[in-house]
């Protein structure tokens, strides 16, 4: 795990929750509310998914800056999205990510990759699968 994502969600896990919430709340509110989040999605996690959590948080902190600044993007698109397809497009995420790269490409140019998601459902599914790739 990077070191700065392993001491952050350390140092947070490991405060009595009188003290997390003290410290939480000298942070601007929307930076605390990023960091609950953050601590509540990966504590309901298990070993595995934790893990595999890490891999990709490894994987994006080795890459170059102007890959970062799309997954950024990407990242940011997804967001915005309506919860249910945020739903819909991470599990394609995450079968995506079991394939190796020519069935990923032809799963890419199916007719029903392209009638299921719009250009930009597409896209995010595309990068967020290629760039937070292990080993890319």
């Amino acid at each position: 795990m990077d070191q700065r994502l392993n001491a952050v969600l350390d140092r947070w896990n490991k405060m009595p929750p009188e003290q997390r919430e003290r410290e939480l709340a000298k942070l601007p509110p929307e930076r605390a509310r990023r960091i609950r989040l953050l601590l509540h999605r990966y504590n309901q996690m298990n070993p595995q998914e934790q893990e595999a959590l890490r891999q990709r948080y490894r994987t994006f902190s080795e890459l170059p800056q102007a890959e970062k600044q799309i997954v950024r993007q990407r990242l940011e698109e997804f967001r915005q999205l309506p919860r249910e397809r945020q739903i819909t497009l991470h599990a394609e995420v995450d079968q995506l990510r079991r394939l190796p790269p020519a069935q990923r490409q032809a799963r890419y140019e199916s007719a029903e990759f392209r009638g299921r998601y719009s250009p930009q459902e597409q896209q995010i599914v595309k990068d967020l699968t290629e760039y937070l790739e292990p080993g890319k």
